[in-house]
């Protein structure tokens, strides 16, 4: 396990996606920094940039590199290597290095400026904190849906739209059941569709310790409102981490016992 998590590691630092990756969230960063001047509304549109490119970066990356890699696990599974260590370490490697790469790239930038700005910490680590749940959920996603497509261009159309539900067509379904169902009291539904987004969930884990609950639209206002204290951020989380184990055990059990 740990020479095929080494071997992973080497291997996606060499690759040149994770390196751009980096550099991407790394310039983004510095400009709001320096053109915005302000700590909270940084923290506010580096959110937003998060949640539309971490789940779509995630999710296409980890897709394609579990079909690239399908003829060295069928060379590793030719040897007396347990299923389970294979999919864990790639799985490890790939959120790993994509983790690594974000954290660093919104990180630094930071350093320049905080002898300048007022900067909220414990703001800018929920944030980091979100980004890196981003990064575990959406490759847990996007390996489950590399181990039960077999060819790459379905595996790569259901990524896609799993990134398209949980970005615009998830907003457009509630804000229809919003206007349908207005005459009725909405809130716990709300409340529960939440649970069902994992981008919705990590909008709430960041804002609810800021008062910009408008980023939410209609179910931010009724997080704030009745989860606004630790339990909020309890429940948020608690249901990210869900978000993160169930895809994961499910392609786990699938490549366990998946004839290549």
């Amino acid at each position: 396990m740990l020479k095929l998590l080494k071997y992973e590691f080497f291997s996606m630092y060499r690759n040149r996606w994770v390196i751009f990756y980096f550099l991407f969230f790394f310039f983004t960063t510095l400009i709001l920094f320096y053109f915005t001047k302000e700590s909270i509304k940084v923290a506010s549109t580096l959110l937003n940039i998060i949640l539309l490119v971490i789940p779509l970066t995630s999710i296409v990356l980890g897709t394609i590199f579990l079909y690239d890699s399908r003829s060295f696990i069928e060379l590793l599974l030719s040897q007396p290597i347990p299923r389970k260590s294979i999919y864990a370490s790639k799985f490890i490697g790939m959120s790993f290095s994509l983790s690594v790469g974000f954290i660093l790239g919104v990180f630094i930038p930071m350093l320049f400026f905080v002898n300048n700005l007022e900067i909220d910490f414990s703001l800018y680590l929920s944030v980091i904190i979100s980004g890196v749940m981003m990064t575990l959920i959406f490759t847990s996603i996007a390996f489950l849906i590399g181990t039960v497509f077999e060819e790459k261009v379905k595996g790569f159309g259901a990524a896609i739209i799993i990134w398209l539900y949980v970005t615009i067509i998830y907003d457009g379904i509630l804000l229809f059941i919003i206007i349908f169902f207005q005459e009725y009291p909405l809130e716990k539904p709300v409340l529960f569709l939440s649970l069902i987004n994992p981008v919705d969930l990590a909008r709430i884990f960041v804002v609810l310790q800021i008062d910009v609950s408008a980023l939410l639209g209609y179910t931010g206002v009724i997080f704030k409102r009745f989860f606004e204290t630790e339990m909020g951020i309890i429940l948020s989380m608690s249901s990210m981490i869900l978000w993160i184990l169930i895809p994961f055990l499910l392609g786990l059990k699938i490549f366990s016992k998946k004839d290549f």
